[in-house]
């Protein structure tokens, strides 16, 4: 997922902004520059947020999130927990719902208590991974686990996450899985979605992945968010080898493009994404191609 990212820091851009300005502007423009920032960081969360079965239209799950005076305010909709393959948390849609409890706001995140049985009253915590895109993980000790699995006997584990989308998906927008042997590409296009959209609620703007690094938001956010982490994360230049990773954004920060494609490959899974958080998978449609076709019809 080598990303080819601008070649100047954030930090020299700004710093060369402000050397232009101070020699420029006047000293009454100067000053609009002191304003208090405008960044309204408790909006990241606002909305609502849906997770559904697969191949249902009617959410499970709906979190409701709301700002009034500075403070954030949110209902959950009931519904019965279930659990099926390999741990996927699953629900049927049940009446009513239920103001969300004890909202705290941290750095790219939001902590609550969970409130629909058998895990009421544990801690929750909704993670930021774009404009569109979120997880809520559920805090869980492994006495309840095993209950969970006991009540769900055709599942093979249990995984307390569940991804909430802020609209409903399309069919051109779900997002893709990895297969085992490619994990780390939807992983460091995970980590770097969750990043940014930590880094943005922080800054008020998105940063490149030199940013990312230097500031030590990669390895924050791999470090209370993930398990895995590609082996390579460190590496400006060559972050996941055999793999171009390109992040790029907009002058004024306030979106991004993310593309991860295999430097060599002609059949390779190339991956795609940005500020909404929503990961697509695509290939090429040119030479590339065909030249691939050709090979898998030989085989």
């Amino acid at each position: 997922m080598n990303v080819q990212r601008s070649r100047t820091p954030m930090l020299t851009f700004l710093l060369g902004v402000v050397v232009v300005r101070l020699a420029t502007l006047s000293a009454s423009a100067v000053a609009q520059t002191n304003r208090p920032s405008t960044h309204d960081r408790l909006n990241a969360f606002v909305g609502t947020w849906a997770v559904k079965r697969p191949g249902e239209n009617t959410p499970f799950l709906v979190l409701k999130l709301h700002e009034s005076d500075g403070k954030l305010t949110g209902t959950m909709s009931h519904f019965k927990i279930g659990v099926i393959g390999n741990g996927t948390i699953v629900g049927n849609p049940g009446m009513g719902e239920s103001p969300v409890a004890d909202l705290t706001v941290g750095d790219g995140d939001l902590r609550f208590v969970w409130g629909e049985p058998p895990l009421a009253g544990d801690e929750a915590k909704f993670v930021l991974q774009g404009t569109k895109k979120a997880q809520v993980v559920i805090m869980v000790s492994p006495e309840q686990t095993q209950k969970i699995m006991a009540d769900n006997p055709g599942a093979s584990g249990f995984n307390p996450v569940i991804y909430v989308s802020r609209e409903a998906e399309t069919d051109n927008e779900k997002q893709t899985g990895s297969s085992a042997e490619k994990w780390e590409i939807g992983m460091m296009a995970g980590l770097i979605n969750t990043a940014e959209a930590q880094y943005k609620f922080a800054h008020g703007t998105y940063a490149n992945y030199a940013t990312l690094l230097r500031s030590g938001q990669l390895r924050e956010t791999g470090g209370r968010e993930f398990t895995l982490l590609p082996r390579n994360l460190q590496s400006e230049t060559d972050p996941l080898p055999g793999y171009r990773l390109r992040l790029l954004i907009s002058q004024d920060g306030t979106s991004y493009q993310l593309s991860i494609q295999e430097a060599t490959a002609d059949c390779g899974t190339d991956l795609f994404s940005d500020e909404t958080g929503v990961i697509f998978e695509g290939g090429a449609l040119d030479a590339r191609q065909s030249r691939c076709n050709t090979r898998q019809q030989e085989n």
